[in-house]
């Protein structure tokens, strides 16, 4: 039995990542919102890199897990630059720079 359930673990090629957010801002002094619906993600708000086609397109995605906030973008798993960022709350996709804000 025990052999079996040992087949079930899955954690080939899987790395994990942790990226402390303190606040939702970027360096330099800019809010973080959505431009569909207004929706601020918090530090804990996380996207996966998937490679499900448009907008983004196809690539070679490697499923790490993590606040894209945090890298301005760039997946920490396999350096991916995602040029789309899809909104957590209304699930519309906009263009990651159009989601931050001057202060003001």
């Amino acid at each position: 039995m025990a052999m079996e359930l040992w087949l079930l673990k899955d954690d080939l090629n899987r790395r994990r990542f942790v990226i402390d957010l303190p606040a939702l801002r970027d360096e330099g002094g800019q809010n973080i919102r959505c431009p569909q619906c207004g929706w601020q993600p918090s530090p804990s708000s996380r996207w996966t890199c998937v490679s499900d086609g448009p907008p983004e397109g196809h690539f070679n995605a490697c499923g790490t897990i993590w606040n894209t906030f945090a890298t301005a973008g760039r997946c920490p798993g396999c350096s991916h630059q995602w040029q789309w960022t899809s909104c957590l709350q209304c699930g519309e996709w906009s263009l990651h720079d159009d989601w931050y804000e001057d202060d003001e």
